[in-house]
Formats: C-alpha cells, sequence, structure tokens
C-alpha cells in the first residue's frame, strides 16, 4: 500500500553505535519514527481507501492525492498555517506528491464518484461492526457525545459560517489573578457548529475509540438549523 498511494518513502535513520564514536562514523540501523507515523496512517485511511476504490470506485490517483492531502494537514497543521488550497497544494509538492498539487486537489474534491455522505455512511458502518464484535465476546461500549464548534476568526465568506461563541476568547479574557477589569460579554467569531458521537471501549483491550459520526451544522444562511434538530439527526 505504501507503493501504491504515494506516501513519502523514508530512509534509516542514521545512528551512532559504540565502536564507532571514536571514528564519527555511522551506521543505519534503526528507522525513522516518521516511518512508523506513516505506515500507522496508511493502516488508519486504508478501510476508507479500499472502500471508496472498490465500492465506489474512485480512480487509484484521486486516492492516492486523498492520502497525501490527510498527511499533509497532519505533519503542518498549526496556529500559523490556515491550509488554504493553494497552500495545500504546496505541500503535497513538499511531500513528494508531484507537482500541480492545486489541481489534483481541486480534481479530489469534484470527483464525481464519492459524496461526503459516503464518508458519513462508511464511519457509521464501522462503528456498528465495532459494537457487533464486542457483542460477540460478551464486552460493551459506551457512545460518547461531543458538541464543538468550528472557530474561522478571519473569515467572512466561507459557505454557512454563522455566529459561534468563541472559547479562545474566552481563555484569553478569564480574569487572571493579579488582574480586577472583569470580562466583559461572550465574544462571538464566525464558525460552524458540530456533533461529534465516539464509539469507546471499557476496557483497554478493546482498543482505540472509533468517530461514528461528525456533523456541521449552521444557524445561519440558506442552509439554518437548529440544535435540536441536528441532535435528533445524530
Amino acid at each position: 500500500m505504501l507503493a501504491q498511494y504515494g506516501i513519502v518513502p523514508w530512509s534509516a535513520q542514521p545512528e551512532q553505535t559504540k565502536a564507532s564514536k571514536m571514528t564519527g562514523e555511522w551506521k543505519a540501523q534503526a528507522p525513522f519514527l516518521s516511518e512508523k507515523f506513516g505506515e500507522d496512517l496508511l493502516h488508519f485511511l486504508g478501510p476508507l481507501v479500499e472502500h471508496l476504490h472498490e465500492v465506489t470506485k474512485v480512480d487509484k490517483r484521486p486516492l492516492k492525492t486523498l492520502v497525501q492531502a490527510v498527511e499533509a494537514i497532519v505533519a503542518f497543521r498549526e496556529a500559523g498555517h490556515g491550509l488554504l488550497l493553494s497552500e495545500l497544494g504546496g505541500y503535497l509538492y513538499q511531500l513528494q506528491g508531484g507537482g500541480g498539487g492545486t489541481k489534483r486537489l481541486e480534481a479530489l474534491i469534484h470527483h464525481r464518484k464519492w459524496e461526503a455522505q459516503q464518508i458519513e455512511d462508511f464511519l457509521l458502518c464501522r462503528a456498528e461492526c465495532q459494537l457487533q464484535e464486542w457483542e460477540r465476546q460478551g464486552e460493551d461500549g459506551l457512545l460518547i457525545w461531543d458538541g464543538t464548534i468550528l472557530e474561522k476568526p478571519e473569515s467572512l465568506k466561507g459557505e454557512g459560517l454563522c455566529p459561534v461563541r468563541s472559547s479562545r476568547a474566552g481563555r484569553l479574557t478569564h480574569m487572571k489573578k493579579g488582574y480586577y477589569r472583569p470580562p466583559g460579554a461572550p465574544i462571538c467569531v464566525p464558525g460552524l457548529h458540530g456533533i461529534g458521537l465516539l464509539l469507546a471501549g471499557r476496557k483497554k483491550q478493546q482498543g482505540p475509540p472509533h468517530l461514528a459520526a461528525l456533523r456541521w451544522w449552521t444557524s445561519r444562511g440558506a442552509l439554518a438549523s437548529h440544535e435540536k434538530d441536528e441532535n435528533c439527526c445524530a
């Protein structure tokens, strides 16, 4: 799968042995830690990639871009990176994904053989299969409900943006010891509301949690909705 989807190729990490410390010689023995992370990423994305390829008949080239795009997001996402489409396309080039990263991302996003609903169905199906496996083993799990928001304070024209209460602004304006100016009213910024469902086992032996559902909704515009309605749909 590493060769098929073009995850970043790694070389061995030079490690200095006791015999080579005096001579300054280095020998490649241990692999880079990033290689293990890359393999874990492929194992994580593998079921989804296989589902899109075998069930929805998505070509291998868009799927290769999908794997590289997720890798770029994990590798470069931080507070100083907005990950615009052109910026993310440039990161694909850094990850040896070849030129034309922005055009390949556009082709992936607008590919006619897949939709966001298919990913939602895949996550729910995988969670149901995991729950059935636990039931056969005499185990059960917890379905954790998580309400969240996505803050986009610098955006104004993004599709579906609505006012959300900024948790970051709340932390910054929280009264600190030695400072006596009380905080003002809650600060709202453009963003989206989100609902997530996480399936987790009661025991460590049951493995890591699984994301069962993730839904984003807005309270403004043509797609406006209400929290109670979204809770019922989730």
